[in-house]
């Protein structure tokens, strides 16, 4: 992923980038052995702009990060599906940009999969929106605390998958997008 953030200084938006993510991992995967098809990725990738404006993403297969707002929780999916890192080729390299709202003290939750594919006793996956929607979160560190606590309740401290997780929140005096403007 280090070419990644190497390209991020050259592309102009996120679905040039995710285009050059794709074509650079499709190179160094070329050289390996085996059957291609097992070496790809999924990411988000996501541009928070400081102004105020859109949020962009592109998502490569990941799961939706969750967008929690004014006590509301939703999934952050994108209008159609982009390909994960280096099936470009295989699957088209239609990469798309969603744009959303991040206003004033709402928060933005990017996981990997391991939260959401940790199972409970009976083999049970964690439903984050469901939880997400019971936290009283009022900082990124509280609402990764949070999550983390309920993961351990959740799996009876089993945690067996990588788990990652990110959350961002928008600063008080952010200006609010609005489409169309």
């Amino acid at each position: 992923m280090v070419q990644g953030l190497e390209a991020a200084y050259d592309e102009p938006d996120l679905a040039r980038l995710a285009g050059r993510l794709d074509v650079s991992t499709s190179r160094y995967t070329a050289l390996l052995p085996g059957d291609r098809m097992e070496y790809f990725a999924t990411a988000v990738l996501v541009e928070i702009p400081d102004d105020g404006s859109a949020v962009g993403i592109v998502n490569l297969g990941h799961p939706p990060p969750l967008l929690l707002s004014a006590g509301m929780v939703r999934e952050v999916t994108p209008t159609a599906p982009s390909p994960p890192i280096n099936m470009g080729a295989l699957v088209g390299e239609g990469y798309r940009i969603d744009a959303f709202s991040f206003a004033a003290e709402d928060q933005l939750l990017l996981y990997t999969d391991g939260v959401t594919e940790t199972r409970d006793h009976t083999g049970a996956f964690f439903p984050l929106v469901q939880h997400a929607g019971q936290w009283d979160a009022d900082s990124p560190s509280r609402l990764l605390g949070q999550l983390h606590s309920d993961l351990v309740r959740f799996s009876h401290g089993r945690l067996d998958d990588d788990i990652a997780a990110i959350a961002v929140r928008a600063a008080a005096g952010t200006p609010s997008y609005r489409r169309g403007r």
